[in-house]
C-alpha cells in the first residue's frame, strides 16, 4: 500500500521535515528566498529544469534539491521547431499564396514551371547544432534529424554513437558553422558566456540561433549588435533583463523575435512537473527509508497538479 501525500500550502508547513514544491518562474527573488527560509525542509523539489539561480555552495547538505528534467523537453522542442520553420518559411509559404494558376487546357501541366513555392528552403539539408544533451538536447536532435537536417550537437565530451546521422562536437567553432544554433544547455559556470562576441563573429553568416535556455549563456550585446548589421537572426525565448525595457533595440530589430520565457509551457505543463516528482520520490522511497508525508505548495496551481499526479511513497 502507498503512503498518502497531505498537501498544504507553504505558509501551513511544519517547521522542520516538510517537502517544498517550489515554482520558482512565478517566484521574485525574494520571494523565493522567502520561502525558503520560512521551514527547514526536508526536501526542496524545483518545477524548473535548471537550478541556477540557487545558491548551491552554501545549500545545507541536510536538504535534498532536486528538479524537474524531464517533462519540459517535449514543449521545448515544439517551440524550437516552430521557430526554426518560422525562420525558415520567413519569405512566404506557399499556402498563403493566391492560386494563379489559369483554369487547365487537356494540353496544359497542372503545375506551369515557374510556380511559386514560396520563399522558404525548409529543414530537408539544413544545418541544425543543438548545444546540450541533456533531455532536451536529446528530443531536439531526433527531431531535426527525422525532418532530414544534418545535425551536430555540442558537448563538452563527445561521444561515438555508430549507426547515428547525429555528429556530436566539442569544437565551437564546428557548432556555430550552421543554419540554426539551438540553445539547450543549463546555466553553469562553465557555460556562461558561452557564445560571446568572439564565438558570434565566427559565426556563419545568417546564423539563427533560437535560446530556450537561459539568457547568459549567449552575449546578448554581441548578438543585438550582429542582428542589427544583418549578420544573425535570432529567436529569443529568454533575455536580459525580463522583461526587456520598451526601448531595447532587440525589441525593434526585424531579424529578431521574442516570447517572454513561455517555451515550456503545454497543454500538460501544469502537472508534467509532478511526474518528475514522483518518479524521484518513488527512487527514493525504498523499503525501510522513512519518507515524509507533507509536500508544501508555492502555488495552489501547482498542489492541485501534485493531486492529479497522483504522489505517493511506495513501499513494499
Amino acid at each position: 500500500m502507498g503512503s498518502l501525500v497531505e498537501l498544504r500550502p507553504w505558509q501551513q508547513a511544519p517547521e522542520r521535515g516538510g517537502i517544498l514544491l517550489m515554482a520558482p518562474h512565478e517566484l521574485s527573488p525574494a520571494q523565493r528566498s522567502s520561502v525558503l527560509r520560512s521551514a527547514e525542509w526536508s526536501w526542496v523539489h524545483l518545477t524548473s529544469a535548471g537550478a541556477d539561480f540557487m545558491d548551491l555552495a552554501a545549500w545545507s547538505a541536510d536538504t535534498l534539491l532536486t528538479r524537474s528534467w524531464r517533462c519540459y523537453a517535449a514543449p521545448l522542442t515544439e517551440y524550437a521547431l516552430h521557430a526554426v520553420l518560422t525562420h525558415e518559411w520567413r519569405g512566404g509559404a506557399p499556402w498563403q499564396e493566391r492560386d494563379t494558376r489559369p483554369t487547365p487546357t487537356p494540353d496544359a501541366p497542372p503545375v506551369p514551371a515557374g510556380a511559386s513555392t514560396g520563399d522558404g528552403a525548409g529543414l530537408w539539408g539544413a544545418d541544425v547544432t543543438i548545444a546540450g544533451w541533456g533531455a532536451v538536447g536529446r528530443r531536439l536532435a531526433g527531431v531535426f534529424d527525422a525532418l532530414g537536417a544534418r545535425v551536430t550537437v555540442l558537448r563538452r565530451r563527445p561521444e561515438s554513437q555508430p549507426g547515428s546521422r547525429i555528429t556530436q562536437t566539442a569544437d565551437l567553432r564546428r557548432a556555430l558553422d550552421a543554419d540554426h544554433l539551438v540553445v539547450a544547455l543549463p546555466l553553469t559556470d562553465g557555460t556562461r558566456q558561452l557564445f560571446d562576441r568572439a564565438a558570434l563573429d565566427r559565426a556563419r553568416p545568417g546564423l539563427h540561433l533560437v535560446n530556450v535556455s537561459r539568457a547568459a549563456i549567449v552575449d546578448q550585446d554581441a548578438l543585438t549588435e550582429l542582428c542589427s548589421a544583418g549578420r544573425l537572426f535570432a529567436t529569443l525565448d529568454v533575455t536580459e533583463p525580463e522583461p526587456l525595457p520598451l526601448d531595447h533595440p532587440l525589441r525593434r530589430l526585424p531579424g529578431v523575435r521574442l516570447s517572454p520565457h513561455v517555451a515550456w509551457r503545454s497543454r500538460a505543463s501544469d502537472c508534467a512537473f509532478a511526474e518528475d516528482f514522483a518518479t524521484v520520490w518513488q527512487a527514493l522511497a525504498r523499503p525501510g527509508t522513512p519518507v515524509p508525508g507533507t509536500v508544501a505548495a508555492t502555488r495552489d496551481t501547482y498542489a492541485r497538479a501534485a493531486v492529479r499526479g497522483t504522489l505517493t511513497a511506495g513501499r513494499s
